[in-house]
């Protein structure tokens, strides 16, 4: 297992939990806490892709170039998203289609995953539509690895081709599918150095890859925070894809060393939230709401603008309350459905 993706997760999430929170705040009082600085939060969504693409080839890398390991990698992913993901889409609304407040088609286009533009019950599931493909498309590394260049240098250019002519509109050629090649390169790279260098040398690395990862991230908010607000078309630009990728992969290569693996072992608490990452980020925005609806029907904050400070206090309730949430479900339900689910089906222990 590799820690530094885990802390990566609860990065992610608590990024993604953040700006949402944030906006909710805004929206019903008038004061964005930490003065809009938050904003940027979107970004958790990059870090989660570069993941995936560092964590699928990790834990598949023995398996290229074999055929016969695809339908046990396909049914792997398939426990992993969706079972606990049904249950949350029926809790939160999937049921509205047996008393006729959902058409079928709507219905099963949330369940499947198979779109991320139409009406979604669970809001976040739009992502989930692109991990998809890039899972997908992986299994070609699994029949034969010169197979998966191949598809997967035919999808990026394809990817580059659309971001400049725009002749299709289509999730799967999006310019944020390109953190999924960066999630492949770091894995990689770290791969072989892991098998190259003397530790010292890979503790060095790492440092300079966790301090170059953190700046450029922090830079790509600052560029992204000095635009004008929403207006800047996140999801489809390439210079915030790249630079919130670049940073989110020098981050992960960090993982290199195994000085900062130990380290992070140790950190039982945010390892605790990349364990529920999953979890946290489904329920956290339908949390955070009724967090708030709450909070405004007892009455506890005045009417009209509050003070920064007050809107900090929200954010922190907040906060507290969808993130702790997320964790006694990841707990309660995802665990124990993902445990059960993988012994039905024999599949061990599994990856995330």
């Amino acid at each position: 297992m590799l820690y530094v993706p885990q802390a990566c997760r609860a990065l992610a999430c608590l990024l993604v939990a953040v700006d949402h929170g944030a906006g909710l705040i805004g929206h019903h009082h008038g004061v964005m806490p930490l003065f809009g600085l938050s904003e940027f939060g979107f970004s958790g969504v990059h870090l989660f892709f570069v993941i995936s693409g560092l964590i699928i080839y990790h834990a598949h890398r023995h398996d290229l170039d074999d055929p016969k390991a695809a339908p046990r990698y396909l049914l792997k992913r398939f426990v992993r998203i969706y079972p606990f993901y049904w249950i949350v889409f029926l809790a939160l609304g999937g049921r509205w289609v047996f008393t006729d407040r959902m058409g079928i088609g709507e219905f099963l286009t949330n369940a499947l995953l198979f779109s991320s533009t139409k009406k979604l019950v669970v809001s976040v599931s739009w992502t989930l539509a692109y991990e998809m493909i890039f899972y997908g498309l992986f299994v070609a590394f699994l029949i034969k690895r010169n197979l998966g260049i191949a598809v997967f240098a035919a999808w990026f250019a394809s990817i580059a081709l659309n971001h400049h002519y725009h002749f299709a509109e289509s999730i799967a050629l999006d310019v944020i599918n390109l953190l999924f090649l960066l999630g492949l390169l770091t894995a990689i790279a770290v791969s072989a150095l892991r098998s190259r260098l003397e530790s010292g040398r890979r503790d060095q690395i790492a440092i300079v890859s966790l301090i170059a990862g953190a700046v450029t991230f922090l830079y790509t908010a600052w560029v992204c925070l000095s635009l004008p607000a929403r207006d800047i078309g996140v999801w489809r630009s390439l210079p915030l894809t790249l630079g919130f990728g670049t940073g989110a992969a020098l981050l992960l290569f960090a993982s290199v060393s195994e000085k900062v693996e130990e380290f992070l072992k140790r950190q039982r608490l945010l390892l605790l939230i990349g364990d529920a990452s999953y979890s946290i980020y489904l329920v956290h925005f339908y949390v955070q709401k009724r967090t708030g609806n709450a909070i405004r029907s007892l009455g506890w904050v005045p009417s009209g603008e509050i003070t920064q400070t007050t809107a900090l206090l929200l954010l922190a309730v907040t906060l507290l309350v969808s993130v702790g949430g997320g964790i006694l479900i990841h707990k309660a339900i995802e665990k124990p459905v993902l445990a059960r689910c993988r012994k039905w089906l024999g599949l061990g222990a599994g990856v995330r």
